[in-house]
């Protein structure tokens, strides 16, 4: 299949497993299929960039910057495969373990909307489709939070989508300021316009209003308060896919606009402030993990500290830098989930991810217990794992370019992850049963076992063969950092 049908059936397949997912009243398997063949579309379309190439496709064949462009490149590529691996995971298990009320009320379609916003968001090439894109997602995930019950969920629900609205304004009167400066939205002649543009008000003051509704979607701290209060009120088949995608649209838009379309002499707007925001989310999460005494709220604010290490690698903006933030991505995309999807194995052992409510999980349910501390040992960064490369590369590039501040953050957060995922070893697989009379005990779904095992043996594979992916991940950041081979894709020779 060419490059230009996989693009295709990147879009159409989230359609189709949506339309057939309702057709039958919400069941999974449609969603279910159509994921599994976007998963498979997404791994070819890897296969065609891995060397560098760039596909363009012009929708109606109106040339470039008048009509509407969907691109993929080594980015697009890679974050296609990753987040399509972890909804495939979602959908198993909201599948098998979800109260029937969820799917009563078109949970699965909602999903498949979803992952065609998610993949939208990364084939655009110009502005406006992102932030329609974006709106596509947002709807998707405003109303899957609305099916949850409770008065606590429903304020979750209003507190997420109030937040995430100020910041698609933002998004919204940022591109129209853009346009109306420069005369195009197009991503690659955006790039062209700002090398020859001399620098002004409108633009400093649209670029920032890019970057505060960019750090609200990447939950940068102090644009991340709604995130520990929302994505804990989810079930986690469905925070983790939260997880997995929508804080990673933000980074992603980080950076393909910033990282990308306004670099301008190897600088772009807004980048020391980049810098000590991502210094001051790593440690504001970390710090607020710590503090927690339930699983869902601690990994909840490990997503805020680890959103603030890829912010850190485009700051840092150099070869290395943005390579190692690529792969952190691909990295945080499939442990986090896991570890997400591993809570859900917990709560239904167990009925609660409270730490004071369980423990001597390791000898209840061992093969839980194994299967979280394969993704936590790499949230903490230890080697041979993916995380360690992810660090280590990142702590490499921060002495590169001679931030010994970035250096001293990255050792100091990765000590306080590895002191929180021993709080809740040590608490909930460790230490003694809080009830020894426990009657809720139960095993998980077999199915949902060997989903979060499948993820386990991914995360081993990105540490003991990190160097196909990392020589994917140099190629995608070669890909934003010298935007030659896109340029000459979207706009011809």
């Amino acid at each position: 299949m060419t490059p230009e049908l996989l693009i295709v059936a990147s879009l159409l397949l989230p359609v189709i497993g949506a339309l057939l997912s309702l057709a039958t009243r919400g069941h999974s398997a449609p969603a279910l299929t159509t994921a599994i063949l976007g998963f498979g579309a997404a791994l070819a379309l890897v296969g065609h960039t891995s060397g560098g190439a760039v596909t363009a496709l012009h929708v109606g064949n109106w040339p470039a910057p008048f009509g509407v462009v969907l691109v993929a490149d080594g980015f697009t590529s890679l974050m296609l495969a990753v987040c399509h691996l972890v909804l495939i995971a979602s959908m198993i298990f909201c599948s098998t373990s979800l109260p029937i009320r969820f799917k009563r009320r078109h949970l699965f379609p909602l999903l498949s909307t979803l992952s065609l916003g998610t993949n939208g968001a990364f084939l655009t090439g110009d502005l406006f489709n992102l932030y329609v894109w974006f709106e596509v997602l947002l709807l998707s995930s405003f109303s899957i939070m609305a099916i949850l019950p409770g008065a606590a969920a429903k304020a979750a629900t209003w507190r997420y989508a109030v937040i995430n609205l100020v910041a698609s304004l933002l998004f919204l009167v940022a591109a129209g300021l853009i346009y109306g400066k420069t005369g195009t939205l197009n991503f690659a002649d955006l790039h062209v316009k700002f090398q020859s543009a001399e620098s002004s008000f409108l633009i400093e003051s649209s670029t920032a209003l890019l970057f505060g509704a960019f750090g609200i979607k990447a939950a940068l701290i102090p644009l991340a308060f709604w995130l520990p209060q929302s994505y804990p009120q989810l079930p986690p088949a469905i925070s983790a896919l939260f997880a997995a995608l929508l804080t990673k649209i933000g980074l992603y838009a980080f950076y393909r606009i910033f990282g990308m379309v306004l670099v301008v002499e190897g600088r772009f707007p807004h980048q020391e402030i980049l810098f000590w925001l991502a210094i001051v989310t790593m440690l504001g999460g970390v710090l607020g993990a710590v503090a927690q005494s339930d699983m869902r709220r601690i990994l909840s604010f490990h997503i805020i500290s680890q959103v603030g290490y890829m912010a850190l690698a485009l700051a840092l903006f150099s070869p290395l830098a943005i390579a190692a933030g690529v792969f952190y991505l691909i990295h945080h995309i499939v442990v986090k989930g896991n570890l997400l999807l591993v809570t859900g194995l917990v709560e239904s052992h167990r009925g609660t991810s409270r730490l004071h409510d369980l423990g001597g999980l390791v000898r209840s349910a061992p093969l839980i217990a194994m299967l979280f501390a394969l993704p936590a040992l790499s949230l903490a960064g230890l080697p041979p794992l993916s995380g360690f490369f992810a660090k280590f590369s990142l702590l490499q590039a921060s002495l590169g370019t001679q931030e010994p501040l970035a250096a001293i953050a990255i050792i100091a957060v990765g000590l306080l992850t590895i002191f929180s995922m021993l709080k809740i070893w040590l608490a909930a697989f460790w230490g003694p049963v809080s009830s020894p009379a426990d009657s809720l005990q139960k095993s998980p779904p077999r199915l949902n076992l060997i989903t979060s095992a499948v993820m386990g043996l991914v995360t081993l594979a990105l540490g003991l063969f990190a160097g196909p992916f990392v020589e994917l991940t140099q190629t995608a950041a070669e890909g934003l950092v010298n935007p030659d081979a896109y340029l000459e894709a979207v706009l011809g020779k």
